[in-house]
């Protein structure tokens, strides 16, 4: 709501993109990843401040350098809070200068090559591939892989510049036609950002035995405020469960931390998949045997991998609808073939716990993909009385006495489509979902695992519904349309257009806002770059809407949700707020804190002001109980000030 202010493994393809195990993993766990990233381009040096204030640096040395120069000096390096979790630096508004050309950096190329790219040639030839241009991107994820087509070059020119960032390296390529930026400049950057007001200029020039292409040039905004929380997301692929870096064939919940690598989270000792995750990060569901019960997991603060299962008969947990606290759970109907695999027949409501049945809550046995709003105030699902599953429902529901009201259909299609995985934003005014053909709701396999052989990708394409109006509109630009009419007749911006449009599935959305934006995340199988097509991780930036309204496509061109295995066949992002972190413990924003408070980097709530008047919160700070939002751009969505850009 918003107000203002072993065994082998035997795979079988149960719907949802996924698959399941009928034999259990006895592969032990590894846990380290067993291929490299491309090294990192963009090289550091010494530092100098000029007598403005601006710090910049040249010549040699390492990278990763966190500054103290300049107005009062940059924040100190990132700690971690007892979750686990970076902690991100503060905006800062210390101008930073980078010049990795100079003579004497680190990796920079003779004076003769430099100068050449740096005075630039014709661009024939030379396209961008990743990132997007006018992608947004949120703090705290790991520096891009950048990504462009043409020539094949063995030394580069990169420029990257804001108002208070400006970044020049003369490079050689980390991978064929591919720069790893250093994640030590990321960071300088994004500690930088002006948000959508300031966006970054990235410019590429590239010279091939001699010829020099360039420059080309893009856009990128970075949104000033980092996600929260951590990811889960499935996988029957991942490498990481094994110590020689092979593939195994068998699922697993793997979970990424923003700004790390991920680490397997659940299946270590058995197949694993069709997990949920509560808002609040207290409680996990999966499925642990095909067709059979499933289990729920406790997760608590720095929690560690493989944690004991508080029950291991949960009904029909696969792709079950948690309620926010995690206190209990609606599993997924199946009925005349229609709905996920691996569910049904009937939905119901369990206790998360115990597995217990919880009755005469008035939900629907016809409920399908059922999720809570984050504040669980509203159930979202597909209907099977709605034409036999081609339309969505939502109802209001009572925490506290576990009682669904006020059924209401707000969508329905024609067939042969289906909609389905839908998501209520933070603000209850809208709902994210996908529709696509497939009965069971699936990508029908595709890019999942290699046992299955499967490339051809069925349709699949991402909505927002107007709760108010009815209204649904495509995620145009999440999918790689700059307009509705783009969208209409299949004019694509992505770089691959007949092999990437309309392959977009299983959407989630971030429980809380971040800096003006919700956060929406869903599997492709597209091109990341110059490295083939991929059933891989992708995430959007949704404008928040200042009036409630979805009726437009608030989206932006999506990005790689950095941190996940490469080549795996990723699905299912689920992001949730990681548990919260008692006072005195280290936080970034009050979502972080039980209290909702973060004060100078403790949790706990802030002193009183110092004239009378009642306190207010402050971005990401608490706002229940009705304390208005100190910023008159925030208003209050789902418990926490938030931003909102238009």
């Amino acid at each position: 709501m918003m107000t203002r202010r072993s065994a082998p493994i035997a795979l079988v393809a149960i719907g949802a993109g996924v698959l399941s195990c009928s034999a259990q993993n006895s592969a032990s766990f590894a846990g380290t990843p067993t291929s490299s990233p491309p090294a990192p381009g963009g090289s550091s040096g010494s530092v100098s401040t000029s007598s403005g204030g601006t710090t910049s640096f040249s010549g040699s040395g390492g990278s990763g350098v966190i500054f103290s120069q300049g107005n009062g000096g940059d924040p100190a390096p990132p700690t971690t809070a007892s979750g686990g979790a970076p902690v991100t630096n503060p905006i800062s508004i210390t101008p930073v200068s980078i010049d990795a050309c100079a003579a004497g950096s680190a990796n920079a190329l003779d004076a003769a090559t430099s100068q050449a790219l740096m005075n630039g040639g014709g661009a024939s030839g030379l396209r961008w591939l990743y990132p997007y241009d006018g992608t947004v991107l949120p703090r705290g994820l790991g520096a891009p892989l950048l990504m462009w087509d043409g020539p094949m070059a063995d030394a580069l020119y990169l420029h990257i510049h804001s108002s208070l960032f400006d970044y020049k390296g003369c490079l050689k390529p980390t991978g064929p036609n591919q720069l790893q930026l250093a994640d030590s400049v990321w960071t300088q950057a994004t500690d930088r950002t002006g948000g959508a007001s300031d966006p970054f200029q990235i410019e590429l020039t590239t010279s091939s035995a001699g010829a020099v292409a360039g420059p080309i040039a893009e856009k990128l905004v970075v949104a000033k405020a980092t996600l929260k929380g951590s990811i889960f997301y499935g996988s029957y692929q991942t490498k990481l469960l094994t110590s020689t870096g092979a593939a195994v064939s068998g699922g697993a919940v793997l979970r990424i931390t923003p700004g790390q690598s991920a680490e397997v989270f659940l299946g270590a000792s058995g197949c694993t998949g069709c997990h949920s995750v509560s808002a609040n990060g207290t409680r996990l569901t999966a499925m642990t045997s095909l067709f059979g019960a499933g289990s729920s997991y406790p997760l608590t603060p720095g929690a560690s991998v493989e944690p004991t299962a508080l029950t291991t008969n949960a009904p029909i947990a696969a792709v079950a609808g948690l309620y926010p606290d995690g206190s209990i759970y609606v599993s997924s109907a199946n009925q005349g073939g229609v709905g996920p695999r691996a569910t049904g027949p009937n939905s119901g409501v369990y206790e998360t716990a115990t597995g217990n049945a919880v009755t005469g809550t008035s939900v629907p046995t016809t409920a399908m993909t059922p999720s809570f709003s984050p504040d669980g105030s509203l159930l979202a699902f597909t209907d099977y009385a709605i034409d036999s599953g081609r339309g969505l429902a939502l109802m209001s529901f009572d925490g506290s006495k576990r009682v669904a009201s006020g059924y209401r259909q707000v969508y329905q299609t024609s067939a042969p489509n289906y909609p389905a995985w839908p998501f209520v934003l933070p603000d209850n005014n809208g709902v994210v979902f996908a529709v696509g053909p497939t009965a069971d709701f699936s990508g029908g396999g595709v890019g999942v695992s290699t046992q299955l052989l499967i490339t051809t990708a069925p349709a699949s394409d991402l909505y927002v519904l107007d709760v108010a109006s009815g209204s649904a509109s495509l995620l145009a630009n999440a999918m790689g349309f700059a307009s509705q009419q783009d969208a209409a007749s299949n004019t694509t911006y992505l770089p691959f257009p007949s092999d990437d449009v309309h392959h977009d599935y299983d959407p989630t959305v971030s429980p809380v806002a971040a800096g003006g934006y919700f956060w929406v995340f869903f599997d492709s199988y597209r091109h990341y770059g110059n490295l083939g097509v991929q059933r891989q991780l992708w995430g959007t930036a949704v404008d928040v809407s200042a009036d409630g309204k979805y009726t437009t496509d608030p989206s932006h061109p999506a990005f790689y949700l950095a941190g996940q295995e490469l080549g795996t066949g990723n699905h299912r992002a689920f992001t949730a707020l990681d548990p919260c972190h008692k006072n005195g413990d280290v936080c970034t924003t009050g979502i972080d804190c039980c209290g909702g408070y973060c004060t100078n980097g403790q949790c706990g709530v802030p002193p009183p002001p110092p004239e009378a008047g009642p306190r207010c919160a402050q971005t990401d700070d608490s706002c229940a109980g009705g304390i208005a939002c100190c910023s008159g751009n925030d208003y209050c969505i789902a418990g926490f000030c938030g931003t909102i850009l238009r």
